[in-house]
C-alpha cells in the first residue's frame, strides 16, 4: 500500500541489529539521605536493564555523586564526566540504536532556565539538548525525574525524541517521587500492561504517574508534581498520554530491550543478560513484531496529514498484521 510504503521506518535496520544504550545520572543529593535515595533508584533501574531486559552491562552506565557507594556506579556525575560519556556515546551509536538518558535528583529553575543539579556546575536544559542533538540516532529519550523539570519538555523536543519530566513546569520545585516509581516500573512485569514481555516508556510513564499520585493520596498530601510526556516534536507535553493522544505513540515503541527478551538464569542461579530463548525463529518473530508496532506508532503520528479514510484503512491493515504476528508468536511459544 502506498501510504505504508511511505512511512519512514523507525526500524530502518533489522530489529536484531538495534542496540540499547542507557545512561543514568544520579545528581547531587545535598544531604546523605537524598544521595542514598537517588543512587538506590538509579541502581535499581540499571540492574533491571541488565538483568531483566538484556542490555549489555557495558552499555548501561550509572554515574553518581559518590561512585564508591555502589558497585553499579561506573563514574562521577560531574558535568565533565557526563559530557565526556555522551561524547563517547555519540562516536559509537548507530542510526538504528536506542539511547535512554535518565536524570535522578534535584532540579532548579532560575531566570527562565531549567537545570539539572550536579556536583559542581550544573547542566541546563539547553546544554542537555546540545548533547542529545550530537547523537547520530533519532531514537533518543531523556527522562528528567527532578523537581522543576517541566521546561525540559519544551527545550529538548525533537522529531522522534521522547522527553519525560516529573513536573509540568519549572515552578513545581518541591522534591519529587516520580523517579522512585519510574525506576520501579522496570523491575518486574507490573508496568507491562499489554503483557508483551517488555515495558515501554509509555507504560513506565503511566505506571510512575499513577503510583506517584497514589503516594500523595496515601500520605494525605497535596500533589505537587505533575509528570509530562512529550514525543510528537511540538514542545508541548501531555499529562495522560495514550496511543490515541498527540503524545504517546513514539514512547510506546521505545523499550530497553527487544520485546520478548528476558534475562536468563544460569545453572548457578546468577542472572545473565541474554534472551531466555535460543529459538532463532522466536527471536525473528519478536523482531518482526517490534517492527510492526513501530510502524503503527509512526502511522498514528502521521494521522493529521492523511485523508481520514486512508488512515483508517492503513491502520486496520497494520493492526490485522500485528494480530496475526502475535498469534504466530503465541503458537510458537506454546510449542517450546
Amino acid at each position: 500500500m502506498a501510504v505504508l510504503a511511505a512511512i519512514p521506518a523507525l526500524v530502518a535496520a533489522p530489529s536484531s541489529a538495534q542496540q540499547t544504550h542507557l545512561l543514568v545520572v544520579a545528581g547531587i543529593g545535598g544531604g546523605a539521605a537524598y544521595t542514598e535515595r537517588f543512587l538506590e533508584w538509579g541502581t535499581a533501574l540499571r540492574s533491571a536493564a541488565v538483568e531483566r531486559y538484556g542490555v549489555p552491562a557495558e552499555q548501561a552506565v550509572l554515574l553518581s555523586e559518590d561512585p564508591e557507594m555502589s558497585e553499579a556506579a561506573t563514574g562521577e556525575s560531574r558535568r565533565d564526566d557526563v559530557e565526556a560519556h555522551l561524547a563517547a556515546l555519540a562516536g559509537r551509536v548507530q542510526p538504528a540504536d536506542r539511547v535512554l538518558v535518565v536524570l535522578i535528583g534535584h532540579g532548579s529553575f532560575r531566570d527562565g532556565q531549567a537545570s539539572f543539579n550536579l556536583p559542581g556546575p550544573d547542566l541546563s536544559a539547553a546544554e542537555w539538548k546540545a548533547l542529545l542533538d550530537a547523537l547520530p540516532t533519532e531514537r533518543v529519550a531523556l527522562v528528567n525525574t527532578a523537581s522543576a523539570s517541566g521546561p525540559f519538555a519544551t527545550e529538548l523536543s525533537a522529531p522522534g525524541r521522547v522527553v519525560i519530566t516529573a513536573t509540568a513546569s519549572g515552578n513545581e520545585r518541591n522534591e519529587t517521587r516520580f523517579g522512585q516509581y519510574f525506576a520501579a516500573a522496570w523491575v518486574d512485569g507490573e508496568a507491562d500492561l499489554d503483557k508483551n514481555g517488555s515495558t515501554s516508556l509509555l507504560e513506565a510513564f503511566q505506571y510512575a504517574r499513577r503510583e506517584t499520585e497514589r503516594f500523595y493520596s496515601d500520605e494525605n498530601r497535596l500533589l505537587t508534581e505533575h509528570a509530562m510526556l512529550e514525543d510528537d516534536g511540538d514542545g508541548e507535553g501531555t499529562r495522560e498520554p495514550t496511543l490515541d493522544t498527540p503524545d504517546g505513540a513514539v514512547a510506546a515503541t521505545f523499550t530497553l530491550g527487544l520485546p520478548g527478551a528476558r534475562a536468563a538464569v544460569t545453572a548457578e542461579g546468577a542472572p545473565s543478560p541474554i534472551p531466555a530463548t535460543s529459538d532463532t525463529v522466536l527471536v525473528r518473530l519478536y523482531g518482526e513484531r517490534a517492527d510492526l508496532e513501530a510502524r503503527v506508532a509512526e502511522l498514528r503520528r502521521m494521522q493529521g496529514s492523511l485523508d481520514p479514510d486512508t488512515y483508517e484503512q492503513e491502520l486496520e491493515a497494520l493492526l490485522v498484521e500485528l494480530a496475526l504476528k502475535n498469534r504466530e508468536i503465541r503458537a510458537r511459544e506454546g510449542g517450546e
